[in-house]
């Protein structure tokens, strides 16, 4: 029986795809130029690429969480999520477990091979003293991988390492102080959000373990105490929407994408966002942060960069789209979260190559740890970006009259870092000949800005009622 030995970069596992390959007993073939691995999984082609998180799928594309690596021209993969990707493709027993060897090629301790969901059900009872959330695991987590904070009302429960289960059921039952449960994965987190009917005290939040069920308890507040409400009103005054940061996208030696006329991408997003800009102070009154006013190159993670700096408290990303069908048109608003469609993927895959611009390491790759506390703080916002998309979605239909093609998430690098709501908005296709020429006209700038800006002015509304 064949062996495979695990790398650990990052403390994430890594394997050989030729390793993996030989135990699986699939048909290989490897380009040495371009440094690409096909392996035949099922009736499945799959391609690799070294140093690239992109696999191509017969004709899709999916993205790992994390890019592969080369090391004595071997390719190396992460081993847990490219072994979900493969799994629903090969024939045969899945084997659960892989044998690892050390350096002296003694037989080690077995690896979990899969990364299967490990959380099954979560539910909320209402006691006398207060209410206790039970989340049953398949096995127990350390108390340092679970952490609770809470925001406007609702409480983040993240669990690093947890995968929730598509079924995974939920009650709640009693007089809780619980009113809503709504489970996120991203990456390595899961993060379970409880919609609370009243403020709580977080000091006064309590978590334990009991076997493999993960215990929270939240105290009864009759009255709450002074010093809280304090605090309350100090986060409510900090989370006041005052400040509106507008991302023209591309710029500088990166023209973005070509319409057939020859208009770029570039002028038309600094054009939009500078109308945009003069609407939101005259008609909102609001502070407005460009991260860029001119032809300038920015790096995408300086573009979040400064938005934090500015004390941004919403971070709008401005963008046309492209396809290689001319006759694809509409508008989409994104938030940050795993692509869902190839579509997403493809528009997010178009957006992220703007770091071939960069002649510096961009620091794109992300270690195992940076991606979790990325995923962690950027669900912080997942429910308010969503929200925030789909006003822009509506009044983009109402005010500019373009196709509405909907929500959608994505990978976006641009948006990676950003702390506060955020979403980037593909107003329209560029390569569409049609929406090039509307894209082009002042009239039709105009009519997005105006959108924008009135989603803007509804979102403050309901994000700062609810506040």
């Amino acid at each position: 029986m064949h062996t495979v030995t695990l790398a650990e970069m990052n403390n994430l596992e890594y394997v050989a795809l030729a390793d993996l390959a030989a135990y699986l007993n699939l048909r290989t073939f490897y380009s040495e130029k371009t440094r690409k691995m096909i392996l035949y999984v099922g009736d499945a082609e799959v391609k690799v690429t070294a140093m690239n998180p992109y696999v191509q799928i017969d004709d899709r594309m999916a993205q790992l969480p994390y890019e592969t690596r080369m090391s004595n021209d071997e390719i190396l993969v992460p081993l847990r999520a490219f072994a979900e990707l493969i799994r629903p493709f090969y024939r045969g027993a899945w084997p659960e477990r892989l044998k690892k060897k050390n350096s002296s090629d003694t037989t080690a301790a077995a690896s979990n091979f899969v990364r299967s969901p490990n959380l099954t059900k979560i539910s909320v009872e209402g006691k006398t003293n207060g209410t206790l959330i039970r989340i049953q695991a398949t096995q127990p987590f350390a108390r340092k991988h679970i952490s609770t904070r809470l925001s406007r009302g609702w409480m983040y429960v993240d669990i690093v390492g947890g995968k929730i289960a598509s079924n995974a059921f939920t009650s709640i039952q009693g007089a809780s102080l619980v009113k809503e449960i709504r489970p996120v994965q991203t990456g390595m987190v899961t993060q379970l959000s409880f919609r609370l009917e009243q403020e709580i005290d977080a000091s006064q939040i309590s978590i334990g373990n009991q076997g493999n069920t993960i215990l929270i308890s939240l105290p009864t507040q009759e009255v709450v105490p002074e010093a809280v409400l304090r605090n309350l009103e100090m986060d409510r005054q900090k989370w006041r929407i005052d400040t509106i940061v507008l991302d023209p996208g591309h710029g500088g030696r990166d023209p973005g994408a070509i319409g057939t006329e020859g208009v770029r991408e570039k002028d038309i997003t600094l054009q939009v966002a500078l109308r945009l800009k003069k609407l939101i102070e005259k008609d909102l009154g609001l502070r407005v942060v460009m991260t860029r006013e001119n032809d300038a190159f920015v790096k995408l993670e300086d573009r979040t960069a400064m938005a934090n700096s500015a004390q941004g408290k919403l971070f709008i990303s401005l963008h046309c789209n492209a396809n290689k069908s001319r006759r694809v048109d509409g508008t989409t608003t994104y938030f940050l979260g795993p692509a869902k469609t190839d579509e997403a993927l493809e528009v997010a895959l178009l957006e992220n190559s703007v770091v071939k611009y960069e002649t510096e390491n961009s620091g794109a790759a992300h270690s195992d740890q940076e991606f979790i506390l990325t995923a962690m703080a950027q669900n912080a916002f997942h429910h308010e970006s969503e929200g925030l998309a789909g006003i822009i979605q509506e009044e983009m239909q109402s005010l500019a009259g373009l196709p509405d093609r909907g929500v959608e998430q994505a990978g976006f690098r641009v948006l990676v870092g950003a702390s506060m709501p955020n979403v980037l908005v593909e107003m329209a296709f560029i390569s569409n000949r049609k929406e090039e020429k509307l894209l082009n006209s002042g009239e039709t700038q105009q009519k997005i800005a105006r959108a924008i800006m009135h989603s803007v002015k509804r979102f403050k509304e309901k994000y700062e009622q609810g506040s």
